[in-house]
């Protein structure tokens, strides 16, 4: 009593129906790839990230100003607006305010969790 085991490679359509099945149980955005433990802090991170952004919204005009100005002289025209913008947005997002946000938020839940 033997099994015959074809060794040569699958059919292209079989191939494909196993890759597709494979990556439909994977989920590979990085939201799936995060343990619970860090979700929390990567949205308060995105919160902060999208705080930063609009509190330096007029320096990021200015550098896309510069950028439709110059061309592809970007790089070299336009790094004061870069280093403006950078220093703007990383006031924002270095490790000490995301620390000091962080407090900030978990008082702030700890009050509406009290209220309910």
């Amino acid at each position: 009593n033997s099994i015959l085991i074809n060794v040569t490679s699958p059919s292209p359509a079989l191939y494909l129906h196993l890759m597709s099945t494979a990556a439909d149980r994977k989920d590979t955005g990085r939201d799936g790839r995060l343990k619970l433990s860090n979700q929390a802090d990567y949205a308060l991170r995105k919160e902060l990230n999208n705080i930063a952004k609009a509190n330096c919204v007029d320096l990021s005009v200015k550098l896309g100003d510069c950028a439709r100005k110059e061309g592809i002289l970007v790089v070299f025209k336009c790094r004061e607006e870069n280093k403006g913008l950078n220093a703007c947005l990383s006031q924002y997002t270095n490790d000490k305010a995301f620390e000091e946000y962080k407090i900030k938020r978990a008082s702030e839940l700890k009050v509406i969790n009290v209220k309910k």
